[in-house]
């Protein structure tokens, strides 16, 4: 959560920074205004995207593999940024002004940000999560941002001071609830995942999808989480499956060891159950599942 937090409010900063410099042009009319509109929901939806996106797949390290994720977690920004954008200012028209008609902009943008990290996770339920969690970050980000400006006014301070100080602000805000949410909601939602107790990834969690049939664990770029730092593990170690809705570890080229009471004990293709620890390299994981845990599952 906190992770997505922060690279959320960078996005937001450099998206700031982006139409500072590219969109100080005056507006005079509808269809110009629904321009600039479009073009601020843009830049700013691209940079948060990217954000996004980076913070999601950097998280067991970085590759160039993930280069083509990220940059589709950026398009995928720039498109919902557009199309929020417009859809929040004509409300915004309509409505005759106020906080929360531009708020709506900005909780749609933050839904198709949501939304379009299925396609980038390959997770169905990623999408999900990130939708609703993206919804709620546009939703109180968007209005804060708005808020934040017409303060600035009410206190005095010029309008260019007031949209610069206020869009600086108020997009950091922005990006931080949007990636905060998403964060927050997966966790709350999220029905299985792994935790990591040892080894290079210790103290980070990976979302399961029953409606993903494998997830690979190695040093290779090419799996799933990434043990790159890992000695002990192989290219492709192994694999989390799923069938039939239940989650199942396998060997793929390495030992795969579930540890109970402090012995291990190597296993090829175990159903993995509430509580169960894992042990591929010199890598641990428990699994952990919103499932009733078994009362003699060892942590």
């Amino acid at each position: 959560m906190y992770r997505n937090a922060i690279f959320g409010a960078i996005g937001g900063l450099v998206g700031w920074a982006f139409i500072s410099l590219t969109l100080r042009f005056e507006t005079t009319g509808t269809p110009q205004l629904l321009l600039k509109d479009a073009l601020l929901g843009a830049l700013v939806g691209l940079c948060i995207g990217l954000a996004i996106g980076a913070a999601d797949q950097t998280s067991d390290g970085w590759s160039l593999r993930k280069i083509p994720r990220i940059g589709l977690s950026g398009a995928i920004g720039l498109g919902a940024g557009l199309l929020g954008l417009v859809i929040g200012e004509s409300i915004f028209l309509w409505a005759g002004g106020g906080v929360w008609p531009r708020a709506v902009g900005w909780a749609i943008f933050g839904l198709l940000l949501g939304i379009g990290q299925w396609p980038v996770t390959r997770l169905p339920s990623k999408g999900i999560y990130a939708g609703l969690g993206g919804l709620l970050g546009g939703l109180i980000g968007g209005a804060t941002y708005e808020r934040l400006s017409l303060v600035l006014r009410g206190i005095g301070a010029g309008r260019e001071i007031a949209l610069t100080v206020g869009g600086a602000v108020g997009l950091v805000i922005l990006g931080a609830c949007i990636g905060l949410m998403i964060g927050l909601v997966e966790t709350i939602l999220r029905r299985a995942w792994l935790r990591f107790v040892y080894g290079p990834l210790e103290g980070k969690t990976f979302t399961l999808d029953s409606r993903r049939a494998a997830v690979t664990l190695g040093r290779s770029d090419a799996c799933d989480i990434m043990l790159r730092n890992d000695p002990e593990a192989s290219p492709i170690h192994a694999a989390v499956e799923a069938k039939n809705g239940e989650f199942t570890v396998s060997s793929r080229q390495g030992s795969v060891a579930l540890r109970s009471g402090g012995a291990a004990v190597v296993v090829t293709d175990y159903p993995l159950k509430p509580g169960d620890t894992i042990q591929v390299g010199r890598s641990r994981f428990v699994f952990e599942s919103d499932a009733e845990r078994p009362a003699e599952a060892t942590l």
